[in-house]
């Protein structure tokens, strides 16, 4: 929580909305500034995503870009741990061996009542539960994997163990991917160190670009790769125009709220403030590095549809009708949303919001998963390449998007203050009241209070052509020889949930086409 706006966050500035009628800007688009990137700080749910989405993508990577193969890649980089044996034995299947280590949420002793109370009341609405959501289908309320053991965060930094082949250079800037302009052939990269010097390194195979979903895109921008208008509005010379480089952003908006419960239902007092249970469950951590200060506190996720709340609105039945009968966001049979129940008054999530200096909280964040507004896009500020790119989001582009969370928040608060077993430990909410009743208010409420779920990727998508995005099933940059991009930016339709797996994967499969593409040194 504490690691949003420290020095290991690039904290970019991010246009969240931006309508005719509406426009917000803000601050809190938090990505890691470490080793390891943003595996380094964020939020550790290892999750994997729908089948019929991973199969959209062969319309841009063709049939290996599919759930299928995609499986044994989503599966490889990780190696799966359950200790107390809690879990069923085939959920093994999804670590296969890798250098990162993943497990199930580990319980805190202190949450059981919490972790009860919402199962009751999620069972008491008729909801199912799932602990298999690894097989391409996931509906229902699930325990938690993260990547996490023993208390300990899980980063991309344990690839680096034990290979001495790699070289890191820290705290260096990219200032340009080299790219001899008369053959299209990328030669190196030159690098900006801290003390303003440049240095140039020359590839004798290959340049890979893995600089995330803002950076990959403003470099290639940059580096002469990109929408000619772009380029030729900042001075840069353009070696190969592709319209695609910083288009197609794509992310999960979430929103958030609080509700007060009752006293022992969560981690405030052990993690939030000083006091005998805070003291307590940092020793607790030093020794044995398990209880409140070794967990995430994101025990349950719920994959719910929700579509008799959605076929109340006249607005969405229109939709649904003009979209063959289908549901226009999934049809299918995609969850709508990710709920995230967090046993504590979460900071990351509640930036406008004063931290509570005493009692017990409930944080939910509310993702839309499979929205459908038009995507965002990255653009140029500056040729300079330490100035930060302009990120737009473009969320609730589409007013579909803004009934869909509003009634996800209502499906949410149903299930809280009215399933079983959790309402009778609701207290109130904090700091106010969402407005259930009324859908003007609750439509003002979810432009105000939206924020990133932070799952961006899409702008150097997977693609069959220049025409259709920036890199091959290769993950090769159309129109450059030497140069590819392996990242979230590559992603064409974004999964029904965190995206963490799923950049592991692209990581994995990328390697795969190195290794292929070079045989003589692997």
């Amino acid at each position: 929580m504490e690691l949003r706006g420290s020095k290991y966050d690039w904290a970019y500035k991010t246009t969240m909305v931006k309508r005719d009628d509406y426009e917000r800007i803000e601050k809190p688009n938090t990505r890691g500034k470490a080793l390891g990137g943003s595996s380094s700080l964020n939020y550790f749910s290892w999750i994997p995503g729908c089948k019929p989405t991973f199969d959209r993508w062969e319309e841009f990577g063709g049939e290996e870009w599919t759930w299928d193969p995609l499986v044994p890649y989503l599966r490889k980089s990780a190696t799966y741990h359950d200790d107390l044996k809690l879990y069923p034995e085939e959920l093994k299947k999804i670590g296969g061996g890798g250098p990162l280590p993943i497990s199930h949420a580990e319980l805190v002793d202190e949450l059981a009542p919490f972790r009860e109370k919402i199962i009751e009341a999620w069972k008491s609405r008729d909801l199912p539960m799932s602990e298999n959501i690894y097989d391409g289908e996931m509906i229902g309320l699930t325990h938690c994997v993260d990547s996490i053991y023993h208390g300990v965060r899980s980063s991309s930094v344990y690839f680096l163990k034990e290979k001495p082949n790699i070289t890191i250079l820290s705290q260096v800037h990219s200032k340009k991917v080299i790219i001899d302009a008369a053959d299209k052939v990328a030669k190196g990269v030159t690098i900006i160190k801290p003390s303003g010097e440049e240095h140039s390194y020359y590839a004798k195979r290959e340049v890979i670009v893995a600089q995330g979903v803002f950076e990959s895109p403003k470099l290639l921008m940059l580096s002469g790769v990109g929408p000619k208008k772009e380029l030729e509005t900042h001075g840069i010379d353009v070696i190969v125009e592709n319209p695609h480089v910083g288009q197609h952003l794509l992310d999960h908006p979430g929103v958030p709220f609080v509700l007060h419960v009752k006293d022992g239902f969560g981690m405030d007092d052990h993690l939030l403030r000083e006091g005998p249970a805070h003291t307590a469950a940092v020793e607790q951590y030093k020794k044995k590095s398990t209880g409140p200060v070794g967990s995430g506190l994101l025990e349950l996720v719920g994959f719910p549809r929700i579509d008799e709340y959605l076929e109340k609105d006249p607005h969405y039945l229109q939709a649904k009708k003009a979209n063959g009968g289908k549901d226009p966001f999934c049809p299918e049979g995609q969850p709508h949303f990710e709920l995230d129940f967090v046993s504590m008054f979460g900071s990351a999530f509640q930036w406008h919001y004063p931290t509570p200096k005493e009692g017990c909280y409930t944080s939910v964040v509310v993702d839309l998963v499979r929205p459908i507004s038009e995507p965002g896009e990255v653009k140029l500020n500056s040729a300079d390449p330490l100035v930060q790119p302009n990120i737009n989001l473009n969320f609730f582009a589409d007013e579909l998007d803004i009934i869909a969370m509003r009634e996800g928040i209502r499906f949410s608060y149903d299930v809280l203050t009215k399933g079983k077993g959790f309402k009778d430990i609701v207290v109130g909410e904090y700091p106010w009241e969402m407005p259930l009743d009324d859908d003007k208010e609750m439509r003002k409420q979810i432009l105000d209070r939206v924020q990133t779920a932070f799952h961006p990727c899409g702008t150097a998508r997977l693609s069959k052509s220049s025409e259709q995005g920036v890199v091959d099933s290769s993950l090769k940059v159309h129109g450059v020889k030497g140069l590819r991009v392996i990242d979230a930016s590559v992603i064409p339709v974004i999964p029904d949930c965190r995206i963490q797996n799923s950049v592991y994967a692209i990581g994995e499969k990328g390697a795969d086409a190195i290794k292929e593409a070079h045989k003589d040194l692997y």
